[in-house]
């Protein structure tokens, strides 16, 4: 008669062996009251303890990505201040960047390096605007700073110097996306705040 291994958990007849203990077991001698777990069942409960494994697994990488994602939110959220920051500070630190930018939003005339100035000054604030834009699309930047953005560009566009250099050039600078919606917003019934 063929023999097979097998795992017992019991006894095989009067021999008392600790549980899982793997013997050689002859079918033509089995006996009453014999525990024996087979193949099939070593087998299934591999599947079960690899399907809870996976489980495990997917639920610490949704947590993963959950945690990477929010990052990705606060990152984006400090790069709209970080930003801010910088072009106003490019503003305030100089009297005199002040007054190009002034002099240049309401229209005024000024010299070839002057309107050199207050076109960069502008156009960092164009460049800026459209990955801001491009972060809110992606819901990365809450509304609210894009409401914010929204009123910065009207502010800044509306006026005689600033919607001069968005028909000329800031428009043409910029993806299409971008540029529609900067003109959907300068057509649109939104206010802006006074800044002089």
């Amino acid at each position: 008669m063929p023999s097979k291994i097998l795992f017992l958990q019991r006894r095989v007849g009067n021999v008392s062996r600790p549980l899982f203990t793997p013997v050689l077991y002859d079918d033509s001698k089995k006996q009453t009251g014999d525990v024996a777990m087979n193949w099939d069942a070593i087998g299934a409960t591999g599947e079960v303890v690899g399907a809870v494994a996976v489980v495990i697994t997917l639920l610490y990488v949704a947590r993963q990505i959950h945690q990477a994602n929010a990052q990705t939110r606060a990152s984006a959220r400090y790069s709209f201040i970080e930003a801010y920051g910088h072009m106003n500070s490019s503003i305030t630190e100089s009297k005199k960047v002040a007054s190009i930018f002034r002099r240049g939003l309401k229209g005024e005339d000024f010299d070839e390096d002057e309107f050199m100035q207050f076109f960069a000054l502008l156009g960092q604030f164009l460049n800026t605007w459209s990955v801001l834009y491009d972060l809110h699309e992606d819901g990365l930047l809450p509304e609210n700073q894009w409401a914010m953005v929204k009123k910065d560009i009207i502010t800044m566009l509306s006026e005689p110097g600033g919607r001069d250099f968005w028909k000329k050039t800031g428009q043409f600078g910029v993806h299409d996306a971008f540029s529609k919606a900067v003109n959907d917003v300068l057509d649109s019934d939104e206010t802006s705040y006074q800044m002089f």
